[in-house]
């Protein structure tokens, strides 16, 4: 099912489609059981060719714990109607109809990218979404941007801490999780992804936020009116088709469709929201990103060892065949020439001309 923009959904991780480029069986059989946990997040998508990209601010079910290590505090949120609490007072999101849970949160840090399978045909009829927040998206980013502020200010502030050692180097929590999660690195940029942590989480922000919010809302108003009449286009597109209005990724967008990359991990959006009981915690959304990232990068070990034990066993062959095929060559009979040469040289003796 493809959402609208700007719509509520209940999602899970599809850890075999988000892994599927490896080609690794043994990858898919470890993922069977995985990806269980059901989420609910706002989308705002991107119209594509076989997948479309989503980008997605994670819900939470009562304030979120944050992630204090990562300098992402409880109250970097926003409540979403029927909840009407914000310890910051904000002005709660007032979706179409109200969600089905009555304590639901954004945390404003919890935001990602994914891919879902496009599995509309043109000419079918698209659903009417229920839960739409058709208005208040350009307030939500607001507050994204002010707690992104106030995290950049926060890690700026230890950064001395941690300069003059006074913050001591310890094990990543268990909670560790993103802002923004970053694609599966594919195999030609492993190096430069494995030597990062698996999230960004010191992006500095070099955009002034009400700048940012007049242009977006303008760019967004029209993605909003392509993007209701054009969800998807099924049609295989060249290069020149899909190229963005800008060569700048943050504003690329192509109205003919996007190609997201292989590695972007890939979601199930779920029929019915009011369906989903509870609403699980967004951050084990981002461990379970880490977790496949993992499995990744242990996908790759086995390969490149796999590789090498190809190679030697092909040498060895090469060398066998080698040895084979010189033993069966018929050996040269020495010629009268070698002979004398050889009875020369056995008769020249060291230190003869002493």
């Amino acid at each position: 099912m493809i959402p609208h923009f700007g719509e509520y959904i209940a999602f899970k991780l599809n850890p075999v489609a988000s892994l599927e480029y490896l080609k690794d069986p043994e990858v898919v059989k470890s993922l069977r059981s995985s990806g269980d946990e059901d989420l609910c997040c706002l989308c705002h998508l991107f119209p594509g060719v076989e997948y479309i990209q989503v980008a997605m601010t994670l819900l939470a079910q009562g304030l979120s714990p944050g992630q204090p290590d990562r300098f992402i505090l409880p109250d970097m949120a926003v409540a979403v109607l029927p909840n009407t609490s914000n310890p910051l007072s904000r002005a709660p999101l007032n979706p179409t109809v109200p969600l089905p849970w009555p304590d639901c949160f954004h945390p404003t840090q919890a935001t990602t990218r994914c891919r879902i399978r496009n599995d509309f045909t043109i000419g079918n009829p698209w659903p009417e979404p229920k839960y739409l927040l058709e208005t208040e998206d350009g307030l939500l980013e607001e507050y994204c941007w002010k707690d992104a502020e106030r995290k950049q200010a926060l890690q700026e502030a230890q950064q001395p801490l941690s300069v003059d050692g006074g913050a001591a180097d310890g094990p990543p929590d268990e909670r560790d999780a993103s802002v923004v999660t970053l694609p599966l690195p594919s195999e030609h940029d492993g190096e430069s992804h494995h030597s990062r942590p698996a999230s960004i989480v010191d992006v500095p922000l070099t955009t002034a936020p009400s700048w940012f919010s007049k242009v977006s809302n303008l760019f967004r108003g029209l993605v909003k009116k392509v993007s209701r009449c054009v969800p998807c286009i099924h049609a295989p597109l060249d290069d020149d088709d899909v190229k963005d209005f800008s060569d700048d990724p943050i504003w690329g967008l192509s109205l003919f469709g996007t190609l997201p990359p292989d590695t972007m991990p890939v979601i199930e959006v779920l029929d019915d929201l009011e369906s989903v009981k509870q609403v699980n915690d967004p951050w084990d959304f981002f461990r379970e990103l880490d977790a496949l990232k993992k499995i990744q990068a242990e996908s790759h070990e086995r390969m490149k060892a796999k590789l090498r034990v190809d190679i030697d066993r092909t040498r060895q062959k090469d060398q066998e065949l080698h040895a084979r095929l010189e033993s069966k060559m018929p050996k040269r009979e020495p010629s009268s020439e070698d002979t004398i040469s050889s009875s020369v040289k056995e008769d020249v003796k060291p230190g003869a001309d002493a």
